[in-house]
Order: C-alpha cells, then sequence, then structure tokens
C-alpha cells in the first residue's frame, strides 16, 4: 500500500525542469522548447518492511523563454503520473493503493512548478556533487492540491540534453489520504519519499 505519488509525481511527479542551457547570451533566441520525460521511485514505510514502487511520467513539453531582465525562465511546466502506471510489484497492494488514490475517479496525480528560474538553478545545481536547489511544486492527489519544497541535483547536460533528479517527501495526511492496512495490523507509514530521474530534450527556435 504504497502510496507515493511520488507521485509523484508524479509528480508526481514535475517537476522538474529546472534546468537548462547556459546562461543566454544578449544573441540567444527568444524561446526554445522542452520535451521530457521521467522515471519515478517511491519508497514507504510500514510496520512490517518498506515498500517500494516506480511508475513513469506522461511525455511532456514546456517552453524555455527570456524574461523582462534577460534571465532563462519556463513559465510553467506541468507532468502527469498515471496512477494505473505506479506498480509495488505486488497486485494485492497495487489495488489497495489504487483505491485510495480512487483511480477510477482520479487517475493521474499532477505536479507543476511555475516561474522557473533556470539560470539560478544551473548555478546552484552546477557546483560540483554536491549541488543543489530547492523548486516549489504544486501537487494535485485527488482533489487537494498543496506546495511541496523538492530539492533538484545530479545535473548533466550533454548538448541539447538534459538530465537531473528530484526528490521529495509526501504526507498523506496533508492530502488527505488513508494509507490502507493488511488484517488491521500491517500499515504504511505517513510519509513518502519520491524521487524522479528526469531527461529533457531542448529545442531551440531558429
Amino acid at each position: 500500500m504504497i502510496i507515493r505519488a511520488g507521485m509523484l509525481l508524479a509528480a508526481m511527479f514535475a517537476l522538474f525542469p529546472s534546468t537548462i542551457p547556459e546562461a543566454a547570451p544578449a544573441n540567444a533566441p527568444a524561446s526554445a522548447t522542452i520535451r521530457g520525460a521521467c522515471d519515478v521511485a517511491f519508497l514507504a514505510t510500514s510496520t512490517l518492511h518498506d515498500v517500494s514502487g516506480s511508475a513513469r511520467c506522461l511525455p511532456f513539453t514546456a517552453v524555455l523563454t527570456l524574461d523582462a531582465a534577460g534571465r532563462q525562465v519556463i513559465p510553467i511546466v506541468e507532468v502527469d503520473v498515471p496512477v494505473a502506471a505506479m506498480d509495488t510489484g505486488n497486485r494485492t497492494r497495487d489495488g489497495k493503493m489504487r483505491e485510495m488514490f480512487r483511480s477510477d475517479r482520479y487517475p493521474r496525480i499532477h505536479a507543476a512548478a511555475h516561474v522557473v528560474d533556470v539560470d539560478r538553478l544551473r548555478v546552484e545545481m552546477g557546483r560540483g556533487r554536491e549541488g543543489h536547489a530547492s523548486i516549489d511544486l504544486l501537487l494535485r492527489i485527488r482533489d487537494v492540491e498543496r506546495t511541496v519544497r523538492a530539492t533538484a541535483s545530479n545535473l548533466k547536460e550533454s548538448g541539447e540534453r538534459v538530465g537531473f533528479d528530484l526528490e521529495f517527501p509526501v504526507s498523506l495526511r496533508e492530502f488527505d489520504l488513508k494509507a490502507p492496512s493488511v488484517l488491521g495490523i500491517i500499515r504504511v507509514g505517513d510519509k513518502v519519499s519520491v524521487h524522479a530521474a528526469f531527461s529533457l530534450a531542448v529545442s531551440r527556435s531558429p
């Protein structure tokens, strides 16, 4: 009974798109298109043992542009994780997890980041192995939305390809989720750890 939207995702999770090309020179193109994908892993504790699972977000796009000060920003990026794609390796447990998420009515976990300052993220994440940056995500699970602080790290850039990791905790209680139990004894803890590995491709406008 893993409940992470991780959603987490989705989303859990995005998201997410936080980094990309280098600080823009004066003659840089005004915008670029970002196409992305991500793999999500989630981990929850229980009274018996830890429970882990995985999911893959739906392909997403975003626009990289310049703000009035000439800084690279992403006005908005949105990422969706289908609840049906969340897998813990146990069919019965997965069924209970989807019941908790009410996937028949809310089939996706949605995450969004607004006005992402790409230049700041590149600088903070580019400080070697310890480089990391914070991103605020608006995470929606079922019909509840909460702001979650995520940490981005492990920035990798090669040409127009960009990769990075995103981690954040999810509290089931804060999203009005009640973790299912087995025989009334084995129960999942409130906190779920979510890790998302993002892969982006950046196409600049001519």
